[in-house]
């Protein structure tokens, strides 16, 4: 069997967007060059509070006035936007869902079919009978997405889906829309402010700056060679430090972050250049000796915070702090103390830097 190997179908695509709002020291303005929406692939948008990720949603959607039509292209079918708050009409969640084909010259029959699997679709047919008003948030969440979904849309926004819902509805909705896109090949921008659950889902990554779009491109390009440091920490890249380049030898390049403390890294840099240096906490390893990577210095552990399968152990290296990502409840989770001294290790290639 021959692999496909066609790169995904844009269903929508922005080109010069700008969208303006208020005067004064009110006002507010984003601008996007260009920005697609791939089908089949969820886009996660990411950034600051007031950086406009909700602005962008309904711009998408054609929802903001300022911003003329003829900028977003594609579209041919529904574009569908599920807002952070979703409202419910009066009557049944059953007669809830069927309310977005209201005057679309849809035959009876094919309603009855769409609702039907908008329904199986997102888990809520126990529920078809019950007085939607009197649904719970995450039941309340599930109905907003088979009301979209009954639209067969090309495009689907979301706006916070998984507000509202703990750790384990928030793992069931993320697997039920994994499926839902699967199976309809549906196009996703998605806002929210749970990287975790964004990472689950995301194909591609955007990242607002106040006012603009910072970056774009696909998920790993994103988290893992952010452009900026306030990217950096947006994608939750939290361990960032400057310094000098010191040494190279085959191929790597070493910064000096403190005395002692000397970072290597396979990005392109010149001899004694300033650079600023980003490492995701899950690659920064405590040395032990098994070949982690290379080792780059001593740090003391200040502390350690378990969510029952995570431990975030916080390092300081004189007066800098890092984070790295230990298994709770086994290894060195289990024998670490604040206060103990440990060695750190990291592979060059695993190291983002740029000039500073």
């Amino acid at each position: 069997m021959i692999e496909d190997t066609q790169p995904p179908s844009i269903a929508l695509s922005a080109h010069n967007l700008h969208v303006r709002r208020g005067r004064g020291k009110d006002a507010f303005s984003l601008g996007v060059d260009y920005l697609d929406l791939h089908a089949g692939e969820v886009l996660v948008i990411l950034g600051p509070n007031g950086a406009g990720k909700s602005t962008l949603l309904r711009a998408l959607a054609g929802l903001e006035r300022s911003v003329a039509k003829d900028l977003i292209r594609g579209g041919d079918g529904p574009v569908t936007l599920v807002f952070q708050r979703p409202a419910t009409l009066s009557g049944s969640a059953e007669m809830n869902v069927p309310a977005a084909l209201l005057r679309k010259g849809i035959p009876e029959e094919v309603k009855r079919q769409r609702v039907t699997r908008a329904l199986d679709r997102f888990d809520i047919q126990a529920l078809a009978s019950h007085d939607a008003r009197t649904l719970s948030g995450g039941e309340l969440r599930r109905l907003a997405l088979a009301r979209a979904f009954v639209l067969e849309p090309e495009v689907l926004l979301l706006d916070e889906p998984f507000d509202d819902l703990d750790a384990e509805g928030q793992r069931i909705l993320s697997l039920d829309l994994q499926q839902a896109i699967e199976d309809t090949n549906v196009a996703v921008a998605m806002v929210t402010h749970d990287l975790r659950r964004a990472l689950l889902l995301a194909d591609r990554i955007a990242v607002l700056a106040p006012g603009r779009l910072a970056q774009h491109g696909l998920r790993d390009e994103v988290l893992l060679r952010p452009n900026t440091r306030d990217t950096a920490r947006t994608v939750g890249m939290t361990n960032l430090a400057s310094g000098r380049v010191c040494r190279q030898a085959g191929g790597v390049s070493w910064i000096q972050i403190e005395p002692g403390f000397e970072v290597p890294t396979t990005a392109a840099l010149n001899p004694e250049q300033e650079a600023w240096i980003g490492i995701r906490p899950e690659h920064l390893k405590l040395d032990v000796g098994r070949g982690d990577g290379e080792s780059i210095g001593k740090a003391v552990v200040e502390s350690l915070i378990s969510d029952g399968l995570a431990t975030v152990a916080t390092l300081r290296v004189h007066d800098r702090r890092f984070t790295t990502h230990l298994l709770s409840g086994r290894g060195l989770a289990r024998r670490l103390r604040p206060g103990d001294p440990v060695s750190l290790a990291v592979r060059p290639d695993q190291v983002h830097a740029l000039p500073a």
